[in-house]
């Protein structure tokens, strides 16, 4: 041990070492929590729909440099004070690649307030409406007249600030656009508007929801069906561990809306038989279950031994089943659509009542028209324009259930008619041979009535390289009176978005069905849950339009115009529908089949 002055200089010496490292240390802890303090907010994707029903989604403006978000709510005397200054703001940089939009999760307002609220403000932004309060929650907002800058490329919030203190929103802005840092401001005030009432949003400190209890039963009734062994899901609920190792995903794609697949405008759409998608609180006991961890508890697993129903079909054990000729599959490129005819062998008329298509392969099989092919010509039909000349009996698609006619109606099969299947592929990366099933399920007696088929849609378009949203609309002339019952939109990858409307007679006109979120991975039939009466001389039109865009994450390939065609690289616009035309029975159908009989052979 050293002793004396050298000592004494030592040990002095070692304590200003110790000194200067516990300050440095201090300032490196001070600088790094100003740093971090500093730092942008990371936050989620999400998306929600505006007042007037369209779809917004937030990584979709990735080629965007800002998105400003304004916390919203009705008559707002906050919001009216500032409001040319708002819209002096919005006209400033109306040029730029900046978003405005607001958002309303006040718990008690409904669409058509905030519409007709929106209408007299007359700001031209979208109002978002953030029913379940999901959104707001995530993005921390306290306060109406609260203002978001976000970078929709980094997902950050870049400026929190004020309708009060508007002109720091454009000074924000302006460094965003130089790409500058935003320095936090020493006399930033909060918002002044009314605080937002967190009603169907999970308060700070609730209690986290039970998985046995709350979570599972919601998975169950929504999301097993498909996820399960062998199921169309990618991935199987069949535990806890599976659920909670999911779960960001899972919070992704509902905050996103992509799951569950189908979603409809509730709001604007006639009232279906089946809905997708989670109630509002539904949604917010997941999300707030997965936000705490997703934990969870000491009760036995409700997922871990379900029993799926095991039965290949929905409607029972069909009358007739045929198995395709076996379609050899490629492990890569573009499998032009196959026209396959299926001899049914009938030696008497039959009335179809249901129509099922089990998929060999359902990694390859995309889609199935079934079109009715008469005994006289076997040829394939219709290769320029996509259907056959014969009527649609049936179909499959992914998530599409079999198609059952209601009302005790059908569809003839005449003797020795056969099928005439329109078959579309897609490759997977590997060989495989698909031999999809056909189901039919037929009436021991002819039914009360007959079930037709129709179409609103547009053949001849050219939509351009990188145009986000092209529109597009299609006619049906009901030219006899007719019972409507079943939707069904169809696109390819460039389809954004497809609403029905009925226009009457009377000149009254209303909208039937809107899928604001069209997805060419999931195509849907929308059954009304009661049949709407068309009287002759209605039209039925289809309203959508295609996205060429980059933004259009699906798009094979943006630098190129887009045309109708067969190939899922071509477009498509139609808006099937199904219907009953009033007077049409089997004993109608027969006779004016006999009169077509007799004038052909006179």
């Amino acid at each position: 041990m050293l002793e004396g002055p050298i000592a004494k200089f030592t040990w002095k010496m070692l304590n200003m070492r110790i000194v200067l490292s516990v300050l440095l240390t201090i300032t490196l802890c001070l600088c790094t929590s100003a740093s971090i303090h500093a730092q942008p907010q990371r936050i989620g994707d999400f998306a929600l729909l505006d007042h007037t029903g369209k779809f917004h989604q937030l990584s979709y403006f990735s080629d965007q440099q800002a998105v400003v978000l304004i916390a919203h709510t009705n008559d707002s005397a906050l919001i009216n004070t500032h409001r040319d200054a708002l819209a002096q703001l919005v006209g400033q940089y109306a040029e730029q690649p900046i978003v405005f939009a607001m958002l309303n999760a006040q718990a008690d307002t409904d669409r058509d307030r905030i519409a007709a609220d929106a209408k007299q403000t007359a700001l031209g932004i979208p109002v978002l409406v953030d029913e379940t309060q999901l959104v707001a929650q995530s993005l921390q907002l306290t306060h109406t007249g609260e203002v978001l800058v976000i970078h929709p490329g980094r997902m950050t919030i870049e400026h929190r600030g004020s309708l009060d203190q508007l002109q720091r929103t454009g000074v924000a802005l302006d460094a965003v656009m130089q790409g500058a840092t935003i320095e936090p401001s020493s006399d930033a005030r909060p918002s002044t508007g009314a605080a937002i009432q967190y009603v169907n949003a999970a308060p700070t400190g609730a209690k986290t929801p039970s998985y046995s209890r709350d979570i599972a039963p919601i998975l169950k009734q929504h999301c097993v069906q498909c996820h399960h062994d062998g199921g169309i899901g990618p991935w199987s609920m069949n535990s806890h561990a599976m659920i909670q190792g999911w779960s960001p995903m899972i919070r992704e794609v509902l905050m996103t809306q992509r799951m569950p697949p189908g979603q409809v405008d509730t709001h604007a759409s006639k009232p279906l038989l089946k809905v997708a998608g989670l109630s509002t609180a539904e949604l917010q006991t997941l999300v707030s279950w997965i936000n705490a961890g997703a934990p969870g508890d000491d009760q036995p697993d409700p997922l871990s031994n379900l029993q799926i129903s095991k039965s290949r079909y929905s409607f029972g054990e069909p009358d007739l089943i045929y198995t395709i000729p076996a379609q050899e599959i490629p492990a890569t490129g573009v499998v032009d659509y196959r026209y396959v005819p299926v001899e049914l062998n009938l030696d008497r008329d039959v009335w179809v009542r249901a129509m099922e298509f089990i998929p060999g392969d359902p990694e390859v099989l995309h889609h199935v028209i079934a079109y009715v092919s008469s005994p006289a010509d076997k040829t394939v039909r219709g290769r320029a324009t996509g259907a056959a000349q014969g009527e649609s009996v049936g179909g499959f698609a992914p998530g599409r259930p079999g198609d059952a006619f209601r009302d005790d109606s059908g569809r003839l099969l005449k003797k020795g008619s056969n099928l005439l299947l329109q078959m579309h592929y897609t490759t997977s990366g590997k060989p495989s041979v698909d031999e999809t099933e056909i189901g039919i399920f037929i009436y021991d007696e002819p039914p009360t009535f007959v079930m037709s088929g129709g179409v609103a849609g547009q053949r001849r378009f050219f939509v351009p390289p990188f145009e986000k949203e092209y529109p597009l609309e299609g006619i049906q002339e009901i030219e006899r009176d007719a019972y409507l019952y079943d939707l069904m939109p169809h696109m390819h990858y460039r389809g954004k978005y497809m609403s029905y409307t009925a226009e009457y007679p009377d000149g009254s006109s209303e909208l039937l069905l809107s899928v604001p979120k069209y997805n060419f991975n999931w195509q849907f039939n929308y059954a009304l849950k009661e049949p709407l009466f068309l009287p002759a001389g209605s039209r039925i039109i289809a309203r959508g339009a295609m996205d060429n865009s980059a933004q259009n994450r699906a798009n094979p390939d943006p630098s190129k115009p887009v045309h109708f065609g067969l190939q899922t690289k071509h477009e498509m616009f139609f808006g099937f529908t199904t219907l009953r035309y009033v007077g049409d029975t089997p004993a109608a159908v027969a006779q004016d089949r006999q009169t077509t009989d007799s004038a052909a052979g006179g």
